[in-house]
């Protein structure tokens, strides 16, 4: 969805076309991140409410989230049914050479990511920390898994 937003240079704005209305959004230089928070809630709203519920509750992740949202709508995002072993599910790194398990042991989510690893993913109030990888998994598991 993110690379659907484009660069005017003639008017300094970045574009996006619905494409259910065919409506053209616009949004002034440097504010790509909003177009692209407000072409997601039109066209996923489920994963919109998740998100944004996700930044109340936490807002030291917000930065984190929207990365992750990034992914779910880029289908980068592949959780299991079933967990096989402590491994939820797999996320495509950035780079798009790789892939990051993430996993739940001890009660806690892990990634195999830089960011995780080095321990400069942010915090949650119980001492969770989370990656954009993390949080893909999370996004996906409210806002796409379903449950019978």
């Amino acid at each position: 969805m993110l690379d659907q937003i484009t660069y005017n240079r003639t008017d300094k704005q970045y574009e996006w076309t619905d494409p259910q209305s065919g409506e053209i959004l616009t949004a002034p230089s440097k504010q790509k991140h909003e177009l692209f928070k407000t072409a997601v809630a039109m066209l996923d709203p489920d994963l919109y409410q998740v998100a944004t519920n996700m930044i109340d509750q936490h807002p030291q992740i917000e930065r984190v989230v929207w990365k992750a949202v990034e992914l779910v709508t880029e289908n980068q995002v592949d959780v299991f049914d079933v967990p096989n072993g402590n491994i939820l599910g797999m996320v495509d790194s950035s780079d798009g050479y790789g892939r990051y398990a993430v996993s739940l042991p001890d009660g806690y989510h892990t990634c195999q990511c830089e960011h995780w690893q080095s321990f400069s993913a942010p915090l949650l109030e119980s001492g969770a920390r989370v990656c954009k990888h993390v949080a893909a998994v999370w996004l996906w598991q409210m806002a796409r898994q379903e449950n019978f």
